[in-house]
């Protein structure tokens, strides 16, 4: 990770999303506060969600897709390791380069509002650590949910792209849940669009009326991935063919 430097910042640079959709939606709000959210608001939410979706993000369902159809499985097989392994061992060695790069863009944020700074409590701390972690374990386990469909299908990462359009909606990436209708608000707090992204940022601003609920739900998603991640893991080596290895 430190010798693939530029990879690396291209890989961060894709995810600045939020910094775009800060931008409109602070001179939406430049009249006056939308669901709430003045421009402050947004400022710290999407600053928030900027953070967030560094830490979890995740490139599984593209390097997965391309061993099964490759073949460059094939010897991962062979060692004593799970070949998935690898790969979540350098999404981890990935975070600190992500973070210095990001330190940057966090301060140049603040420098421009100074009001988004706060200092939450040690027990929200707590509790944004702990979702941020299932949120990035149920990210990756639906990204390689998605690459295992490669031991079926052409194109798994097409299927994903639709996954990622709903995730954004959601998730929270592109606007703050409380900005959608009330009924697909309520429904989206119970998928896992949400348990990836909006729920370690709301319980960080205190916006998640209860905390705990939101830990449970995205500990309910992370283990029925897992579950499934390890089934369908089973079922795609019965059927892998090694084409090209």
């Amino acid at each position: 990770m430190v010798a693939y430097r530029a990879e690396m910042v291209v890989w961060i640079l894709t995810a600045t999303m939020p910094l775009v959709m800060l931008a409109l939606w602070n001179a939406a709000a430049a009249q006056g506060p939308l669901a709430g959210f003045g421009q402050a608001e947004f400022a710290r939410y999407f600053t928030a969600t900027l953070v967030v979706r560094q830490l979890t993000g995740t490139w599984l369902v593209w390097e997965l897709s391309n061993m099964v159809r490759t073949g460059s499985l094939s010897p991962q097989l062979l060692r004593p390791l799970h070949p998935l392994s690898l790969n979540l061992a350098e999404t981890l060695a990935a975070l600190p380069f992500r973070l210095v790069v990001l330190t940057p863009i966090v301060a140049a944020l603040l420098v421009w509002r100074p009001d988004i700074a706060f200092l939450p409590a040690p027990s929200t701390l707590l509790l944004t650590a702990l979702s941020t972690v299932l949120a990035f374990l149920l990210s990756w386990l639906v990204q390689g949910l998605f690459g295992m469909l490669a031991f079926w299908l052409d194109q798994s990462v097409g299927l994903f792209s639709v996954w990622f359009a709903i995730y954004a909606l959601l998730g929270g990436y592109f606007l703050p849940l409380p900005l959608l209708p009330p009924m697909v608000r309520d429904a989206a707090r119970w998928l896992p669009f949400q348990a990836t992204l909006a729920a370690p940022v709301e319980i960080l601003l205190g916006t998640n009326g209860d905390p705990l609920e939101a830990l449970a739900v995205q500990l309910g998603w992370v283990l029925v991935a897992g579950a499934l991640a390890a089934w369908m893991w089973r079922a795609g080596l019965r059927r892998y063919g090694a084409v090209g290895a």
